[in-house]
């Protein structure tokens, strides 16, 4: 009974551990040059709130302002700071697609 109590923990804890992943359709934006106080390239999303967030690993292939996409994100803690009245949350792409 103690050994399927510890291992009861254990799976918890591994089980605890894991990345929660996001899996939306929206579009990419381009927000304008991050050295002239534009936002660079973004992601849109009703299920985000139609806020816009950054994209930390996204790849050329997909910076195509206005594309359509479906992807599957995992929230860092990682916050982009621009000339908005709150930073941008930072998001890393687990996988994305053309729509």
């Amino acid at each position: 009974m103690k050994s399927f109590f510890l291992s009861l923990i254990v799976l918890f804890v591994f089980a605890s551990c894991q990345k929660d992943k996001l899996c939306i359709d929206g579009v990419v934006h381009w927000g304008g040059e991050p050295a002239a106080d534009g936002l660079g390239w973004y992601f849109l999303s009703s299920e985000l709130g139609d806020k816009p967030v950054k994209l930390k690993n996204l790849s050329t292939e997909y910076e195509i302002n206005d594309l359509p996409v479906s992807v599957c994100l995992i929230k860092t803690k990682e916050k982009y700071q621009c000339f908005c009245a709150t930073p941008l949350e930072v998001y890393s792409i687990a996988q994305i697609r053309k729509r």
